[in-house]
């Protein structure tokens, strides 16, 4: 059995519809059988996977989303971006916006971003006058601020597979995650669906001081954790394991709105979000090896070196090869997959492996608000009741500030280093 054929068997499962972790186990499998090779070994090379420290760090990570939104931090958190820019042109738009910038900090992850963000804000948007595959659309946009802001799974799933600092990753994203937002703010401050949406009026003193004390809550969660990785108070997995604690206090200390039923409901979630994104994990491990037993990683490398790229163009086509992939898979497991073979690559053209990282991170967010089978868009559309195909449309004009971010990325890398090399001197 060729690796053709396994990556054949892979496409055809993608395709059908089967769980990308399958997808890559099933031919696997196969390919272990054909040649003669136990799957006892298959067996230790999956767990062997898993035995990482900091990978622990993404179920907390999880859980501390999950216990934000279950506690009704979000709420309280629109109630404070409302008196940021609420009166600003674009209304809720621009509050949409600045709150992802914030929960961005407690979340992690796009999804989450998208489904705690977009069940509150969308009905409203609908309601101050903008249409239905707007509203969905600028909620999946502004929900890949996620994974940029820390804390960032993404980041660390991407900081075990390249065996990097977490920490690094964590401060290389937070300024362009931080600019993309401020361009969806700016781009949405003149677009001609905010023209005749209604506009809050700006926040009297009273308003921030009912809405401030929550508000700072949020905002202190990504400073506990990048202030104590930064500092070397406690490693990743360790500041992952403190903001659950964290979002856990908040809710059941000051919010007082936790119920038993609740806690439970958010343990459940991040259980089953962390299984699939732990199998994937696992199951990349067994397909990285026979990648690595075929010479895949090697052949490309040679032919890639063989075209004699400069570093910014070597970049401009692994984004194109990732933005690529994005439309058909899920961002996790393009990480999982392809870190180890596109980074002997960029670091042989001497392309840091941090920069790499973000950039990566960033593309692969692209990937989940791009049609046929971006995730985020799949869980705007089942909140809003917005139908897919409509809300592909109106996202058509968000890509731009993605582009225009992406491609200040690579010609100036210390949007991304700039931060790292100043506290990690």
């Amino acid at each position: 059995m060729t690796l053709n054929l396994v990556l054949l068997l892979m496409g055809l499962a993608v395709v059908l519809g089967i769980p990308i972790a399958f997808a890559l186990l099933i031919p696997s499998f196969l390919y272990l059988y054909a040649h003669g090779i136990p799957l006892s070994s298959a067996i230790g090379r999956m767990s062997g996977s898993l035995n990482s420290f900091t990978l622990m760090a993404v179920p907390f990570f999880l859980l501390a989303g999950s216990l934000m939104n279950s506690g009704g931090l979000t709420e309280k958190l629109i109630d404070f971006t409302k008196c940021l820019v609420g009166h600003l042109r674009g209304g809720l738009a621009q509050v949409n916006v600045a709150g992802n910038m914030i929960f961005a900090g407690m979340s992690g992850s796009a999804v989450a971003d998208a489904g705690g963000l977009g069940s509150v804000l969308i009905k409203p948007m609908k309601r101050d006058g903008y249409d239905g595959p707007f509203a969905a659309a600028l909620t999946a946009a502004a929900a890949t601020l996620g994974p940029l802001i820390p804390p960032s799974i993404p980041m660390v799933i991407y900081g075990v597979m390249a065996e990097e600092s977490v920490g690094r990753l964590f401060l290389g994203g937070a300024v362009p995650g931080v600019m993309l937002g401020l361009l969806l703010m700016v781009m949405v401050r003149f677009m001609p669906q905010t023209k005749a949406a209604y506009v809050y009026p700006r926040a009297s003193f009273a308003d921030f001081k009912r809405t401030t004390p929550t508000g700072m809550l949020a905002l202190m969660m990504p400073v506990v954790v990048l202030a104590g990785i930064t500092i070397g108070i406690f490693t990743p997995t360790e500041a992952a394991a403190i903001a659950a604690l964290y979002a856990a206090a908040v809710s059941a200390f000051f919010l007082k709105s936790y119920t038993r039923s609740s806690f439970q409901r958010s343990l459940v979630e991040s259980m089953l979000v962390t299984a699939n994104v732990l199998l994937i994990v696992a199951a990349s491990a067994i397909f990285g090896w026979i990648l690595a037993r075929e010479g895949a990683t090697s052949t490309l490398g040679a032919w890639i070196d063989s075209l004699h790229l400069s570093p910014k163009v070597l970049l401009a086509m692994l984004s194109a090869l990732l933005l690529f992939l994005g439309c058909f898979l899920e961002g996790i497991s393009i990480l999982i997959v392809l870190t180890p073979v596109l980074l002997p690559i960029v670091q042989q053209a001497g392309i840091d492996p941090v920069y790499f990282g973000v950039l990566m991170v960033f593309l692969v967010n692209i990937g989940l608000v791009t049609p046929p089978m971006g995730l985020v868009l799949f869980v705007v559309c089942d909140i809003s009741g917005e139908k897919f195909d409509e809300t592909c449309r109106a996202i058509l004009i968000f890509y731009v500030p993605m582009l225009v971010m992406l491609v200040a990325m690579i010609l100036y890398p210390q949007v991304i280093m700039w931060l790292p090399d100043l506290v990690f001197r």
